[in-house]
């Protein structure tokens, strides 16, 4: 009789202890978006997927000092994901939103020295390619970072499916390391790349130098931030269902990051 009671006792606390996990997972659904208009995306596309989902928390890619205290949006953008949130919100006034980029990223950046992009450094490296100056190995890295770029500039003409799927966060993998870490072996090798430029602030800097400092910023240090608060920010809300919208050139890496760092958070696909 003893055993009978203990093994019922011991059913109940397991079943709790279940529930409470149960309790414990939220649902991330994670959606790739472009922030201007492509031929087969838009805003509607991207609202149309967040009316889907129907969210009680959307994450958006944007820092605190885009809201108030009340976390209300100062500005309205004219990209897509904004004036979709917009829509949405219409008809769903309740919604949660909460920012998870890098904090204070546009000031950091002028701070740094840093433009969005390395668009000097880059052009040198066609010019290179074009006159015929680089190796053999050099020339073969160009031809597989431009051959990765075609493949994306395609997918973000098509739809938001074909941005969201484990086939194109491969592709996306792929470009960003010759985007990154292979254009920097080139940029650290040759001489060329001492050349100078005038950073953001109006200082000079060598294109190696300021390549090396723009690399780590866009690559990692954004990235992690904004792995980071996701993480924060979903563990101190009481919702479950939860959508993140960002630029899917981030999707790959915060996916990879959650995966890893946060099994609790259930990763769900906007069109499952």
């Amino acid at each position: 009789m003893l055993k009978i009671i203990f093994v019922i006792i011991s059913l109940f606390f397991l079943s709790g202890c279940a529930d409470k996990e149960e309790n414990k997972t939220k649902e991330l659904i994670i959606l790739g978006s472009v922030h201007f208009p492509t031929s087969g995306i838009n805003s509607d596309s991207i609202y149309f997927a967040i009316k889907k989902v129907k969210p009680e928390v959307i994450l958006m890619e944007r820092d605190s000092v885009s809201f108030d205290s009340a976390f209300n949006r100062k500005v309205e953008y004219e990209e897509n994901e904004d004036q979709a949130v917009t829509r949405f919100l219409e008809d769903n006034p309740n919604t949660i939103l909460r920012p998870i980029e890098f904090e204070g990223r546009n000031s950091y950046r002028t701070k740094a020295g840093l433009y969005p992009q390395a668009n000097d450094v880059y052009q040198k490296l066609n010019e290179l390619s074009r006159s015929s100056k680089f190796t053999p190995e050099e020339s073969l890295i160009w031809s597989k970072f431009a051959n990765y770029w075609v493949q994306l500039d395609s997918l973000s003409s098509t739809n938001l499916k074909a941005l969201n799927n484990d086939k194109t966060d491969v592709i996306m993998d792929s470009a960003k390391y010759y985007q990154y870490t292979k254009m920097k072996n080139i940029v650290n090798d040759r001489e060329e790349f001492n050349e100078q430029i005038l950073d953001s602030k109006g200082d000079s800097i060598s294109l190696v130098d300021y390549f090396n400092k723009w690399e780590q910023f866009e690559h990692y240090d954004r990235n992690d931030a904004m792995v980071s608060n996701i993480i924060r920010t979903i563990e101190h809300l009481p919702n479950k269902r939860i959508m993140l919208i960002v630029g899917y050139h981030h999707r790959y890496y915060i996916k990879e990051a959650l995966e890893r760092k946060a099994p609790h958070i259930k990763l769900i696909e906007f069109y499952e």
